[in-house]
């Protein structure tokens, strides 16, 4: 374990939201979000547009350090021209490793640039790109068979990714821009500001809304980027073996997903974990000590998937802390704080002020 405390360096850019939305309006109900608009979104789209989005969606993660490394000032057209430079055949390459150098990256690379050209899934190729994802048991069938599609075809992928973007772009994301910028910038000033009270460790708790991330004390740089629509959960990846990336919520409170919805986010999303038997009995054991969701699942005997699920709802209703050990191990703890918190939301709401 390192003593020193990692470098803070700090990164802005609406190309983070832009595909941090994409991501969220693909799985709308993880993120409080209401389904309807999400589908009303996606439908601005042309059918083969959308349908490229939505396959992508299924196993393209938020491309962190592909981002980080464009240049300024990191927007949707800047990310653009960043993939129209690139060949069809490498856009899905440099959007999932970048330059990323640890053996396990190079490794997963070689065996996916493997695939071009082949014509079945077998139960190997399945099981590899399974093991490169963080939660396996979150990845179905449906999430390799488009992993597989993409590689063994990596030309055609790119060309039709580009095309749904752009698309995307233009037709959503264009209009965007000016309340996730603003937000962006208020975030990363009130972000700094916190160097100069608490640690590292601390600050991310903060910036988090209660995530404890002990593995960050194993590298020695950190870059710390606001994303508007992540909040109020964090994304984050290596860009090095001794360098990651975190992106953090930067959506103001009491500003809502939808423009316009009338009651925050803040209220529905605690309302509706609160007011789920399953969800409330897992705050009743939180309170007599931390647990990890497989310890979750085997006290309610409910799968662990499902105990994930409730998880996740609490998370985002901020009523639940999790430390994420080096490992990638997550344990949840009660959030005491995120519990007055709900009350507080629900109390000004009613009352106007």
């Amino acid at each position: 374990m390192k003593d020193t405390q990692p470098t803070i360096i700090w990164d802005k850019g609406s190309a983070y939201d832009l595909f941090v939305s994409l991501w969220v309006i693909h799985r709308p109900d993880e993120f409080g979000l209401r389904p309807s608009w999400a589908a009303g979104v996606r439908s601005r789209l042309p059918i083969k547009m959308r349908e490229v989005l939505e396959q992508t969606q299924k196993f393209l993660p938020v491309p962190l350090a592909w981002i980080h490394h464009l240049p300024e000032p990191k927007d949707a057209h800047t990310a653009l021209i960043a993939l129209e430079a690139l060949s069809p055949e490498e856009r899905l390459p440099a959007l999932f490793f970048d330059n990323k150098q640890d053996a396990r990256t190079e490794e997963y690379q070689e065996i996916m640039r493997s695939l071009a050209g082949k014509k079945r899934l077998s139960a190997k190729i399945e099981s590899h790109i399974r093991d490169y994802y963080r939660e396996s048991e979150m990845v179905n069938r449906s999430v390799t068979r488009a992993a597989f599609e993409a590689w063994q075809d990596r030309e055609t992928f790119g060309q039709a990714f580009l095309q749904a973007l752009r698309t995307y772009v233009d037709n959503f994301f264009l209009e965007e821009e000016p309340r996730v910028i603003p937000a962006q910038d208020q975030a990363l000033e009130k972000a700094r500001a916190l160097t100069e009270e608490m640690d590292v460790l601390a600050i991310l708790e903060e910036l988090s809304a209660g995530v404890q991330m002990d593995w960050a004390k194993e590298v020695s740089t950190l870059v710390l980027a606001p994303s508007f629509w992540g909040a109020p959960f964090v994304y984050y990846d290596s860009i090095h073996t001794d360098k990651s990336i975190i992106l953090f919520g930067a959506r103001p409170t009491g500003t809502t997903l939808v423009p316009g919805e009338l009651v925050p986010d803040e209220l529905l999303n605690s309302l509706k974990a609160l007011a789920d038997p399953t969800r409330l009995r897992i705050l009743h054991y939180l309170q007599e000590g931390s647990c990890t969701p497989g310890e979750l699942s085997k006290i309610l005997r409910l799968r662990p998937s499902t105990v994930i699920h409730h998880l996740q709802n609490l998370r985002l209703a901020g009523l639940v802390r999790v430390t994420v050990s080096p490992q990638a191990e997550r344990c949840y703890a009660l959030r005491l704080d995120g519990v007055d918190e709900a009350i507080n939301y629900l109390k000004t709401y009613i009352s106007g002020e």
